[in-house]
């Protein structure tokens, strides 16, 4: 799998060919087969992902150098008839992309995903009320859908401004809101507003109704209310639900305990209604119905092998195979550290273009859209890393650059693209000497997109115990199957630079903030956005602040890896005391940003893994008992994970800032660090572990 970055394209050609010439490289066959095939294929425009309405395309394009060039698009890891040009339109949802060929060799394009929108569901339509005159009432609904737009109108006129999903109306009438995307436009039903200078007891016009969903889907339950100044307390089973006080009830990720009973009692000052109880069914995903696909997928890839390459390792450091015995000195050689992992590399100079498509394949069966986009940006940020070490270290600075230039401090550079600059041999290529550098290592040997591995320990099958592993630096995926515990533990992911643009001329700039020109890309946007949302919802509280804050200074999470492998596994002692803010004295804004925040790293795996372990991490009795605790950065007043870091003033403050969710099972942490390439800069560390289940529960 190659990154998905078609503009880094430019200086992944180059890195390979300046590897070619590396010397103290610890893996001599990368540098030996980087050479032999610098003449083959290589892709400078890589097919881009699409969101598409039902019913329209998108024109797939792959822009590749080299002669005699053929090509073959695949979806889902199977070839597409007669799909052998440059381009391919695509109709279909799901994971695309093409092996280009020549006579010299073969490359396979990075993913594009194709998703097909339709248009915007309403799930809860918005209610008309009477108001007392001088006061108002705020109109609301929810939708399902991709990328949608709101606007809403009084008495057939569109108000002006008045584009999110909820609205404040205080004046009388017939209020709609148009809902809008690529796919079309839904309007909702007409929410009356009346006026009035007295008070009477609400009444229900429209009563929630009875749903099934499957687990790890949303439900929403509403209802439509007549009165002055409502109030709403829903229940469960009779049991009231702690922050539900709204006209509208949704549960973002169900499961199993989500089931039961649901009512709402709507008062104001002149009396209260009780709704019509309706039962809410939840089909739970069997644990593990994706096994087989990733069983199957193993197979094919290993069917594509030499015998060497999946002979049992006889180190569990071999570079050379893909199997492992299952064993625990097999499963925990992982790190966040750059450089060697076991099992076989993603790249073009270790696997053919077939053995790289089948392997693509295997990760694409075990992860989900979001886990294989989250991969991909984590090898284009690997790879913005080698372009900085070449270009001297970037904005950390103290590199050694060509001709004795001084290497860049605004955080922009220009990859090399003729492979003429010759890494230094003295082990200062990271900027040695300069802010955060790090000497010995030399040039780019440790960083870059190819240098990410794929390894099974244990033979990949449907009733035995194995685990999938995917790693590199900043990241280690450990999925495990059939252990009869379903598992995705321990989960490392970190990035370097947080987030950077690639302009058109090809110039990464890691200083990037939102209005920067060129190709945006933010790996960990995601999960920081989700631990950014908690703190501050808890930073607005200045109870909740002090119950989570922590003591001392973090400056890496305290669950991860050992050095080059996670060796303390066995040792590990998760807190039973100080644990910080608990959940149950959370407030409803807050509580929402914890099980986003949980569903921000689970939900990289695969459905019914995700489903399986959401069940277990926010079923009601986990949440009562679950903790968040945060540690403050360098500013020394708060933890801060706000966007775009590296574009701040001092970016150094936020280091150190830190957040954890500790639950029963589920443990994730999040620090922020000083850079490594840009010393200046900060990157980030997150480690997801199971109490219970990691590695399966098995060692």
């Amino acid at each position: 799998m190659h990154i998905s970055s078609r503009a880094l394209a430019v200086y992944a050609t180059s890195l390979s060919l300046l590897l070619s010439g590396c010397s103290g490289s610890s893996d001599s066959s990368t540098s030996t087969s980087a050479a032999s095939s610098a003449s083959g294929p290589a892709i400078s425009l890589q097919p881009a992902s699409a969101i598409i309405p039902a019913g329209s395309n998108s024109v797939l394009s792959v822009v590749a150098t080299g002669s005699g060039l053929t090509y073959q698009w695949y979806l889902g890891g199977a070839a597409i008839a007669d799909a052998t040009a440059a381009t391919y339109t695509a109709t279909e949802a799901g994971t695309y992309y093409v092996v280009v060929t020549s006579s010299a060799g073969s490359v396979t394009s990075a993913n594009a995903v194709i998703t097909v929108s339709s248009a915007p569901v309403i799930t809860a339509q918005p209610s008309g009320a009477t108001i007392l005159t001088g006061t108002s009432q705020t109109l609301s609904v929810t939708a399902d859908g991709l990328e949608l737009g709101y606007q809403w109108y009084k008495d057939g006129t569109a108000i002006d401004g008045a584009t999110r999903p909820t609205y404040a109306a205080s004046a009388a009438g017939s209020y709609t809101v148009a809902i809008t995307n690529t796919a079309g436009t839904t309007t909702s039903s007409a929410a009356v507003i009346a006026v009035s200078s007295s008070v009477t007891a609400p009444s229900i016009n429209v009563q929630p109704v009875a749903q099934t969903v499957n687990a790890g889907t949303s439900a929403t339950l509403w209802v439509t209310v007549n009165g002055v100044s409502p109030s709403y307390q829903w229940y469960r089973n009779d049991v009231a639900i702690a922050g539900a006080t709204d006209r509208i009830y949704k549960i973002n990720t169900t499961n199993a305990s989500s089931a039961g009973n649901y009512k709402v009692v709507v008062t104001n000052t002149a009396g209260a209604v009780t709704s019509a109880s309706v039962a809410l069914t939840v089909n739970v995903v069997s644990a593990g119905a994706n096994t087989p696909a990733v069983v199957n997928a193993a197979n094919a890839f290993l069917a594509t092998l030499s015998a060497d390459q999946k002979t049992v390792a006889s180190s569990a450091t071999s570079s050379t195979t893909v199997l492992f015995d299952y064993a625990l000195a097999n499963a925990n050689q992982w790190t966040n550290l750059p450089g060697s992992r076991h099992g076989l590399r993603l790249n073009a100079s270790t696997l053919s273009a077939a053995q790289l498509a089948a392997a693509n394949l295997v990760i694409a069966k075990a992860l989900s859209a979001n886990g294989i986009t989250l991969l991909n940006e984590l090898r284009a940020a690997d790879q913005v890393l080698a372009g900085g070490m070449a270009s001297g270290g970037g904005a950390g600075g103290g590199g050694t650059m060509p001709g004795g230039a001084t290497p860049p401090t605004d955080g922009t550079f220009t990859p090399p693209t003729d492979g003429t600059f010759t890494p230094p041999t003295d082990g200062a290529g990271a900027g040695a000497g300069g802010a955060g550098g790090t000497g010995g290592t030399g040039f780019a040997l440790d960083y870059g997109s190819d240098l990410y591995s794929i390894a099974f320990v244990g033979t990949p099958s449907a009733t035995s115990p194995w685990i999938l592993q995917i790693a590199g630096h900043h990241l280690a995926y450990n999925i495990t199957y059939n252990t009869g515990k379903v598992s995705a533990t321990p989960n490392f992911v970190g990035v370097e630079p947080p987030n950077w643009t690639v302009g058109a001329d090809g110039v990464v700039d890691v200083k990037a903030n939102a209005s920067s020109a060129g190709k945006q890309h933010a790996p960990m946007e995601k999960q920081r956005a989700a631990v950014y949302n908690l703190a501050q919802a808890i930073y607005a509280d200045s109870a909740s602040s002090a119950a989570a804050k922590l003591p001392g200074t973090f400056t890496d999470v305290i669950m991860g890896a050992s050095g080059n492998s996670d060796g303390n596994f066995k040792s590990l002692v998760y807190p039973t005391s100080g644990r910080g803010l608990q959940y149950s004295a959370m407030n409803a804004r807050q509580q929402t940003y914890v099980r986003a925040a949980i569903e921000a790293w689970v939900n990289t795996q695969a459905s019914d893994v995700a489903a399986t372990l959401l069940g277990a991490y926010l079923a009601d009795d986990a949440l009562a008992n679950t903790y968040v605790a945060y540690g403050v950065g360098q500013n020394g007043v708060k933890a801060d994970f706000s966007a775009y870091p590296n574009a701040a003033a001092s970016p150094l403050e936020a280091q150190h800032s830190y957040i954890r969710i500790d639950g029963p099972r589920v443990w994730i942490e999040f620090v922020v660090q000083q850079g490594v390439v840009y010393g200046t800069d900060i990157h980030y560390h997150t480690i997801w572990r199971d109490k219970t289940n990691d590695y399966g529960g098995s060692f």
